[in-house]
């Protein structure tokens, strides 16, 4: 179940885009040929006006198909084409895509916040070596229950397990969830550890998520949605930055697979969690596709500020041989990440 509901919250992302450049280009008088839900062969497609609304084989996001995108001789001298509209409106159907996704991004942030979610301490990271890696604990488990033989620990309060896990007696008992499954488990705690590691070698994280009022919840969304906004912007001009100078900062990035584990991850610890990390995602394509690079709308708005300021169309030949040469770009990057978050689930 929750692998369908990664498939469908991730395809809402890429369709919501879409959807944008869609209705942008409706509201400027584009003629849209088709809007697909996933990706062809067609499976089935109904014309209705102008447009075919068509259902493909493949169920993953979907597409727009904009009448005189391509900029050909035919196609400019339509009124309907979107070559032969104006500056500004070219832009609003071009950025329309990345506006959605940040109102989407909002929206899902708002309730998550108007929702909320349980709070628990959950393990971060396991030292190897230590008597969490001998009792097989991983990073995400959630902690539902700690106890010495005495002592019944809070198993929220980060605080509260330390105390009870540097004073324990004895042996001190666990009960954790991860993914669907509860257990329990023993650990014997460390009496002089390793620098930096504690009794039993783990690094915990309260996770949990206030539920507030509707209207307060669309404001704290509103103020995640725009801080999310900045640090994204923020780490990816750090990602380019040293892209080719670090080639190992590509270890931090996860590609179409990664992404989908991480979903599935979070959709384990609770749909609340699966929202948050979309409403992330959602965010973080809308950044993505401002960013001044062929092939994505930035690099297609900085085309048009381009004419804008040369006051004359830049060259058809220009422009597919720019927007080509992103586009393998992009595809070879996504291949190395892809390939990365591969071997990384196998390990």
């Amino acid at each position: 179940m929750i692998i369908v509901l990664v498939v469908v919250g991730l395809s809402l992302l890429i369709l919501v885009h879409e959807f944008g450049h869609f209705l942008a280009a409706k509201l400027s008088g584009v003629k849209v040929e088709e809007f697909g839900l996933g990706f062809p062969p067609r499976l089935f497609g109904k014309k209705i006006g102008e447009t075919i609304y068509s259902i493909n084989l493949l169920p993953f996001g979907g597409f727009v198909r904009i009448f005189g995108e391509d900029g050909s001789e035919e196609t400019k001298r339509d009124e309907k084409s979107f070559s032969n509209q104006p500056i500004s409106h070219r832009s609003a159907i071009i950025l329309a895509g990345v506006i959605m996704n940040v109102i989407l991004g909002w929206l899902i942030l708002s309730l998550v916040f108007a929702i909320g979610a349980p709070e628990h301490l959950m393990i971060a990271e396991v030292a190897p070596g230590s008597p969490a890696a001998e009792a097989k604990l991983k990073s995400g488990d959630v902690i539902l229950e700690a106890r010495t033989r005495e002592v019944l620990s809070d198993p929220v309060r980060s605080s509260a397990f330390v105390d009870l896990v540097e004073n324990a007696p004895g042996e001190v008992f666990l009960k954790l969830k991860r993914g669907k499954d509860v257990f329990e488990t023993t650990l014997a705690p460390r009496r002089e550890p390793p620098a930096g590691q504690g009794p039993i070698g783990v690094s915990l994280v309260e996770i949990g998520i206030p539920s507030e009022p509707i209207l307060k919840s669309f404001y704290r969304g509103l103020t995640a949605t725009f801080r999310t906004l900045v640090l994204v912007a923020v780490g990816l001009w750090t990602f380019f930055s040293r892209l080719f100078v670090s080639p190992e900062v590509l270890e931090t990035v996860a590609g179409p697979v990664g992404i989908f584990a991480l979903s599935a991850q979070a959709g384990y610890l609770g749909l609340v969690y699966l929202f948050q990390l979309l409403a992330f995602i959602s965010l973080n394509l809308a950044v993505l596709n401002l960013i001044p690079f062929p092939a994505l709308d930035g690099g297609r708005f900085l085309l048009l500020i381009i004419e804008k300021i040369k006051g004359k169309p830049i060259s058809r030949r220009f422009q597919v041989v720019v927007n080509a040469a992103g586009f393998v770009f992009l595809i070879v990057l996504m291949l190395i990440v892809t390939w990365r978050d591969v071997l990384r689930i196998l390990e």
